[in-house]
């Protein structure tokens, strides 16, 4: 996860330690802006959500429902859907319109922000099967992540949890530390920093020695799986109870690393080890992914991560309910990871970004002329079915 960036917002100043906000913004200053070019990494994401965009951490539901399937085919149109109320739909309208971020958990969930008049104005899309639902949202800089049940919603109302239909739960955020981690939980970004979403409540993570949570995953029996940083030292760790790590780092990193990136699915999960070139290039150093819950770790292999061209710009990291890592990056689209650690890169469109995951699907948000669109892989990423984003059929 995601969560989410202003891809166009400019950074004062380099920084030796860049957070992945920092990452993200970065990246996408040397892409061209477009109507619909995403604004964040998602994270979901990786993603990096997860959820978040990014995307940074992944989070797991396998014990959601499978999302609805529409029953009416894409015709490939790019309208603004006449279904949703009027005030979303002139947002989706504006001339600058961007998608902020994009999610996937018991349906697609899509922020968009316009931009024609100051401020710019914020809307949240939510499409399960054929019923789609929306929403004006009031904040500068939502932050929306997966969790079961639906997506934890961060804006100037506070924390909420959203579900598929659009209603608004509350959840409730507790102060006081603690230093346990339970089945269940799921590793949340918020303005705070990481947290822990447990029920109804947000709940503080656990850190190695108190260092700086970079990016974290929960499994489904408890595990946290979190990457970290102490200065310029990056390390990627693991922990049953919040108490005692198991410290692991990238083995075939010969650069400083800058920040790293989680995300996971089941017991699957994948760490991005990322540097900070002087030319303002962000190069994926390394990739290393687990498939027993971070006990052991398997450096990838087939990643150009050398040379004047080498993989670069992330923009987010998902895993999917198979163990197939996919990354979609500035340089190379999206590379696909087997859980064996090998990687091959495929392009869906002349620019790929914000994978995610919707129950057994995976999903690339793809350029698609004036609107971008969806494409998704029920058959973990061998054949793709193009679909519109929420807001627009």
């Amino acid at each position: 996860m995601s969560l989410p960036t202003d891809f166009d917002r400019e950074i004062a100043e380099r920084v030796q330690q860049p957070g992945f906000d920092a990452v993200l913004a970065r990246a996408g200053r040397a892409r061209r802006r477009r109507r619909t070019t995403v604004a964040s990494g998602v994270a979901a994401l990786v993603v990096v959500a997860g959820a978040g965009l990014a995307v940074r951490a992944g989070d797991h539901r396998s014990a959601e429902p499978a999302p609805a399937v529409p029953t009416t085919p894409w015709d490939g149109s790019s309208e603004v859907d006449p279904r949703l109320p009027a005030s979303v739909r002139t947002i989706l309208r504006d001339e600058h319109v961007d998608l902020w971020a994009v999610s996937g958990s018991g349906g697609v969930a899509a922020v968009w922000r316009g931009c024609d008049a100051e401020p710019c104005r914020f809307a949240v899309v939510i499409r399960d099967g054929d019923r789609v639902v929306g929403a004006t949202l009031d904040a500068t800089a939502p932050r929306i992540t997966a969790v079961p049940g639906g997506w934890l919603l961060e804006d100037a109302s506070g924390i909420s949890l959203l579900n598929p239909a659009g209603g608004r739960e509350s959840i409730t955020v507790v102060d006081s530390v603690t230093t346990d981690v339970l089945a269940g939980d799921t590793a949340v970004e918020t303005a705070d920093g990481w947290r822990l979403l447990r029920g109804h409540e947000v709940v503080a993570m656990p850190s190695p020695s108190e260092r700086e949570i970079l990016g974290a995953y929960v499994t489904p029996s408890g595990r946290l799986v979190a990457a970290s940083t102490s200065g310029a030292d990056v390390t990627a760790s693991a922990t049953d109870d919040g108490r005692t790590w198991e410290m692991q780092m990238a083995s075939r990193v010969t650069e400083p690393v800058a920040t790293a990136v989680v995300a996971g699915n089941g017991d699957h999960v994948a760490v991005a080890f990322l540097g900070d070139d002087p030319d303002g290039s962000i190069p994926v150093l390394a990739v290393q992914v687990s498939s027993d819950a971070g006990l052991t770790w398997t450096d990838v292999a087939g990643l150009d991560t050398d040379g004047g061209d080498r993989l670069s710009d992330l923009s987010s990291l998902a895993v999917s309910a198979a163990g197939t890592t996919y990354v979609t990056t500035g340089s190379h689209h999206v590379v696909r990871i087997d859980v064996d650690g090998d990687a091959v890169p495929m392009q869906l469109s002349a620019f790929d970004t914000s994978v995610f995951t919707l129950g057994e699907d995976v999903c690339v948000v793809a350029e698609s002329g004036e609107v971008d669109r969806l494409e998704c892989s029920a058959d973990d990423g061998r054949s793709w079915t193009s679909q519109p984003l929420p807001g627009f059929r």
